[in-house]
């Protein structure tokens, strides 16, 4: 099977492109979006990293591909029609998305002769949109699903190939389930393949139904007083790495910035809601205390 991927260089896609590299495929390119600046479509160059690195560094995206013999190409919007004629000369059977931040046109998505199968971790057709981990852990959710489905013209709405549910470890950074999502939907890969490839197989079309939500907004990083510890906690042990402050509002409705969550302590209360001691601020939630580091001044302002 001849496949290319198009990727984010994030912590997703890494496992996603390991696990290719093992199976019986040909992976014929490796497709990032273009950073400003570069032309519309732009073959990029290997990287040529030094002995030294080689051993310090751990593989990356790039690297890996690298290293592997895989072109890598940059794209932008502009870009997509000459991408996908070069692609039509490729004989694609398939193309795996793994973070992507745009709509792939219709002309691009009938290349490949299984289509576009997108690796989207959500349990679909709920959280669609740019960010489901972010949502996942701001609405408190304890596990999702790596959802594998067909892309079509609508955003994240194709039919499903497989869906497996994992668990979102508790005060990890978004970045590891991202890493640890990215490992899921790679031990899906290898059935999801042969079921793309078995003659007459079919995709589930998605429910009706579900929710879309968009990229986060500075008021998406607020929580309040009336939320459980546990929830805040890993929320905001999960998005911390960003470097975008929280605003807690506590019950009295004082207002405090923080950077990030260093414990939580479930079934304990304190005198006043919010309490600063030695660098660390305490909030008092509805079950229990949060400690916190708090924003510096130039995050807050």
């Amino acid at each position: 099977m001849r496949i290319v991927l198009f990727a984010m260089p994030g912590p997703m896609a890494l496992p996603v492109l390991q696990r290719l590299l093992e199976l019986p495929v040909h992976v014929v390119g490796l497709v990032h979006p273009a950073p400003p600046g570069l032309p519309a479509l732009t073959r990029l160059p290997a990287a040529t990293p030094t002995a030294r690195q080689e051993v310090v560094t751990p593989a990356n995206l790039a690297t890996l591909a690298d290293r592997a013999g895989i072109p890598r190409w940059a794209v932008g919007r502009a870009g997509m029609p000459a991408l996908a004629k070069q692609l039509a000369a490729q004989q694609l059977d398939l193309a795996l998305v793994a973070c992507w931040p745009w709509r792939i046109p219709t002309d691009l998505l009938r290349v490949p002769q299984y289509g576009f199968l997108n690796l989207h971790p959500s349990p679909l057709p709920e959280l669609r949109g740019p960010e489901p981990l972010f949502w996942a852990v701001r609405l408190g959710w304890t596990r999702t699903a790596m959802t594998l489905h067909l892309m079509d013209e609508a955003l994240d709405h194709g039919p499903i190939v497989r869906q497996e549910w994992f668990e979102l470890p508790l005060g990890e950074r978004l970045s590891a389930m991202e890493t640890l999502a990215g490992r899921v939907a790679a031990q899906m890969l290898p059935a999801a393949l042969a079921d793309l490839a078995t003659p007459g197989w079919q995709p589930q079309p998605q429910p009706a139904g579900g929710s879309y939500y968009p990229a986060p907004q500075a008021t998406d990083f607020t929580f309040t007083a009336d939320w459980p510890v546990q929830r805040a906690y890993a929320f905001v042990r999960a998005i911390a790495e960003w470097g975008q402050p929280f605003t807690f509002i506590a019950a009295d409705g004082q207002t405090v910035f923080i950077a990030d969550a260093i414990a939580c302590r479930k079934d304990e209360q304190q005198a006043r809601p919010i309490i600063t001691s030695n660098d660390q601020i305490a909030l008092q939630l509805r079950d229990g205390i949060l400690l916190a580091t708090p924003a510096s001044q130039s995050q807050s302002s």
